[in-house]
Parts: structure tokens; C-alpha cells; sequence
């Protein structure tokens, strides 16, 4: 059995501990609706399950070991694990890059279909790659049509949000990027300051997507650094010298 379970692990990219919880939890769903009462799932050696009903008798609780349904069959086995084994791996690789959103992407255009959203594979995690979608109106009106998003083209993006989402009746990661963000012109502001990036304070106060960008310092930013991120948003970089940020 522990097998098995290494095995399962390693395909979902769970812990054997998540498994063998995920396993008992899918069960336990699934035979509570059959059953229609409150039933508990226990993994035994071997791979059998252990199917315990609580209920009560005269006010009392008592508990009754259940057989698993006739009708359940292999396959119908196999098709209840895979799915809620699916979906926990996703759940748990949403809620690990979840802390990544708001931040610079650097991705590579891989599809761009006149009127439909970018596909673009990225990394959040080094070495890992991702597939990672750019809404249209997401995209600025002056880069839509101006060849800024051939195939292959590597181009800076705003990380969105990242969500659990059902594909065909797959689960899967939905990596949701934009390039219209003032955060975008921050993140790229800090890009190009590079490690001297900590000594700068600074705040994108407004956006205007294809036109300018108004950008609070409160000392001078490097010209070149500006003329990266203008050529990169195709915008003007305006920055105003403040004493203190608002």
C-alpha cells in the first residue's frame, strides 16, 4: 500500500499524510450522499476502506461499519480518487502562489488569435514553468495591434490573481496576468533600479494606459531606468519630485 501512496504523491504532488486524507475525505463525501446519512471513510492496510455510519438510535449515537456499494465499481473507484486527488493538488498550488500576485512577471508569448486573450508561459517559481492567460482588455488599445505580442516575443506583465478553476471538468490553476496595472510601472521601476531599488521611494500615482504614467519620487530616479520602463509600457514615464509620499 505505501506504494501506492508514494505513488499517488508524487503524481499530484502531495504529501503521503495529504493523500491518504484526501482519499478518506473523497470517500466520505461521496458515500454520505449515497448512504444519505453522515459516514466516515478510514484507509486500511491494503487499500481497503473502512466505512463507518453514525447516527442515532433512542436519542443515542451509535455507529455502524457499512459494506462499500455493490454498484461501486473499479473504475467508479478510480474516477472518484483521480478527480478529488486533482483537485487538492490544485487547491494547494493555488494557495502557494497566491502570495506571488501583484508581482512582475516575465513571460514569453506562446498564442495571440485576433480578438482573444493572450496565452503567455511564464514562471512564478524558478524552473517552473507556467501557463499563464492575459485578458484583451487587459491589454492596452496602443499595444493591441501594434505587434508588441508575436510568438515569442518576452514581454513584462502584471500578476493579477491566481485561481482554482474547472476545465472541461478539470480542475486546473488559472494564472491571470495584465499589462494596464500602475503596478506594472512600479514592478518595472524596480526591475530596472535592480539592487539599488531599496533606496528609492517611490509611487505610481496614476495610469493612463498608452499615453503616461505619473510617477511620485521623493529623490531623482536614473534616466535610463525611465527611458526601460517608457519603452517597455510604450508610455511616458512623468516623474514629479515630492518631498514625502502621500
Amino acid at each position: 500500500m505505501q506504494s501506492i501512496i508514494l505513488s499517488l504523491a508524487n503524481r499530484y504532488a502531495l504529501s503521503t499524510t495529504e493523500v491518504i486524507q484526501e482519499i478518506e475525505s473523497a470517500f466520505a463525501r461521496q458515500l454520505s450522499q449515497w448512504y444519505r446519512q453522515e459516514v466516515m471513510v478510514f484507509l486500511r492496510e491494503g487499500m481497503q476502506l473502512e466505512v463507518v455510519a453514525y447516527g442515532k438510535k433512542n436519542g443515542l449515537p451509535v455507529q455502524q461499519i457499512l459494506d462499500l456499494p455493490a454498484v461501486l465499481s473499479r473504475n467508479q473507484f478510480k474516477t472518484i480518487l483521480e478527480n478529488h486527488l486533482a483537485t487538492a493538488a490544485v487547491i494547494k498550488q493555488v494557495c502557494r502562489l497566491k502570495g506571488f500576485e501583484r508581482r512582475l512577471l516575465w513571460g514569453e508569448v506562446i498564442r495571440n488569435r485576433a480578438g482573444d486573450h493572450l496565452l503567455v508561459e511564464t514562471e512564478i517559481i524558478p524552473d517552473v514553468p507556467i501557463i499563464a492567460v492575459c485578458p484583451l482588455n487587459r491589454i492596452g488599445l496602443h499595444e493591441r495591434h501594434a505587434g508588441r505580442f508575436q510568438l515569442g516575443h518576452r514581454r513584462a506583465f502584471h500578476l493579477r490573481c491566481i485561481e482554482p478553476v474547472m476545465v472541461n471538468g478539470t480542475p486546473r490553476t488559472k494564472v491571470t496576468l495584465d499589462r494596464v496595472s500602475k503596478t506594472l510601472t512600479e514592478n518595472l521601476l524596480r526591475h530596472h533600479l535592480g539592487d539599488a531599488a531599496h533606496r528609492f521611494h517611490f509611487h505610481c500615482l496614476k495610469r493612463y494606459v498608452g499615453h503616461k504614467s505619473i510617477v511620485l519620487t521623493t529623490r531623482r530616479l536614473p534616466r535610463e531606468v525611465i527611458i526601460a520602463v517608457d519603452r517597455e509600457l510604450q508610455e511616458r514615464i512623468e516623474v514629479q519630485i515630492v518631498k514625502a509620499l502621500p
